[in-house]
């Protein structure tokens, strides 16, 4: 059985990566010095996995295995998205702050929220780049399209599409779609009524901003866009009858991913990406600080998959509370994996043959329905309660911080999603589970 202190590496480091940006920095500007934090954190569980834990090496594999696969996805839609410029002086007003919302929330269920994040996130700064408050533009937008609004598809969000690959219906998730409009539509209301009360206390923007038309450039970049979203269905469909073992799978997405960024990073004309202002410097430090989480995250899911029958959570709501607040510290596709697990075992307690690695029967399970939809709403929702809950978060705040934005610290953040997004995810609750 795994020891407890085995998990001491993890949460040290979450700590770190919460503490260190207000303490030193300018310490922590370096990637090259996150990057020492990362393997100094990573050391003792890679020496623990591999002295003493009889599966560590292969644990190990896997985890790295998954990083390569996270990175490479987020990677390719990070490059193509920023080969896409959105031409034309749209002004940040209200409404069309809260318009951008909501075709981002509509667009993630399809491309992703990485992808989506990455598409929008950059013409909304500009259209509000005079504007003296507007951070609180990113965080909502953290909170919608970069987390709330993959839900209707298991291309929205990284948890979705595990499920997908074990078995669960493509079209299942649209069940969720009750949950999907509460959470969403509730958050752009409140977006609107915040972004409308600040922009009462700034002064008047200019009458002529909006007057040129708006036009796209860089438009190949839809089609390699449309390359990653075949590649990853396809591969979800059809990758299991086509390539026997999961390191396949991943090797041929990753390639895939490659390729698709190397299209876009080669046909995009130079005056797009500068117009962008398009740099590595997002994706490589998020590329940099999730080394660590998926590492020193090994031992904290084993030790959760170990004792997770000893919590006592067999209700959906419990699944709903405890699978969310994993996400907003985990990465939440490993997260949702372990509690589908505990999901596939409670259901079992009731007299059912389900297996973990099939997760469609437990869709299909009149009581394993109701623990998979919670584990489903929980893992994608609170991915947006931290920063580290979601990959797109860290990305989104990089390329704010690339414009000029003062983003919150880690716990100014955390304050505003605890204060605006767990009354809402209670009343998800209560609602639905």
């Amino acid at each position: 059985m795994i020891s407890s202190l085995t998990v001491v590496p993890f949460v040290l480091y979450l700590l770190l990566i919460a503490a260190l940006p207000l303490f030193v920095g300018r310490f922590w500007d370096s990637n090259r010095n996150k990057l020492a934090v990362a393997a100094a954190a990573s050391l003792p569980v890679v020496v623990y996995l591999l002295a003493a834990h009889p599966a560590g090496a292969e644990l190990l594999v896997g985890a790295a295995r998954e990083y390569l696969a996270f990175i490479a996805l987020l990677g390719a839609l990070f490059v193509i998205s920023g080969g896409i410029y959105l031409r034309g002086a749209l002004a940040g007003t209200p409404v069309v702050n809260t318009g951008f919302l909501a075709v981002g929330v509509l667009l993630a269920s399809v491309i992703g929220t990485t992808g989506a994040s990455a598409l929008l996130i950059r013409p909304l700064l500009r259209a509000n780049e005079d504007r003296p408050r507007s951070r609180h533009l990113v965080i909502f937008f953290i909170f919608t399209v970069s987390n709330g609004a993959g839900m209707l598809t298991p291309l929205g969000d990284p948890p979705l599409f595990l499920g997908f690959l074990r078995g669960v219906p493509f079209t299942w998730t649209l069940q969720l779609a009750a949950p999907w409009a509460v959470v969403n539509c509730a958050l752009l209301v409140i977006f609107a009524l915040v972004d409308r009360s600040i922009a009462r206390h700034e002064a008047p923007r200019p009458l002529d901003q909006g007057a040129e038309p708006l036009r796209i450039e860089g438009e190949l970049n839809l089609v390699w866009l449309l390359g990653v979203v075949a590649t990853v269905f396809v591969l979800g469909t059809y990758g299991r009858s086509w390539f026997a073992g999961a390191s396949s799978r991943a090797a041929v997405q990753i390639v895939a991913m490659v390729v698709f960024a190397a299209l876009s990073a080669v046909t995009t004309p130079r005056k797009v990406h500068e117009a962008n202002r398009f740099t590595w410097a997002p994706i490589l430090e998020v590329a940099v600080v999730f080394i660590g989480i998926f590492i020193t995250m090994v031992p904290a899911l084993e030790f959760l998959q170990e004792r997770g029958a000893s919590l006592g959570i067999t209700q959906p709501w419990q699944f709903f509370w405890a699978s969310g607040a994993l996400s907003s510290v985990l990465d939440n596709a490993p997260t949702y994996l372990t509690f589908a697990s505990l999901a596939t075992g409670v259901a079992n307690a009731g007299g059912g043959m389900l297996s973990a690695a099939d997760l469609g029967g437990l869709a299909a399970h009149p009581v394993g329905h109701g623990l998979l939809a919670a584990v489903s709403c929980g893992s994608v929702f609170m991915g947006a309660i931290t920063y580290i809950g979601n990959g797109p978060n860290f990305m989104v705040k990089a390329i704010a911080e690339q414009h000029h934005v003062r983003m919150p610290s880690f716990f100014g953040y955390t304050l505003w999603s605890v204060t605006i997004l767990v009354p809402l995810f209670g009343a998800v609750a209560l609602l639905f589970f």
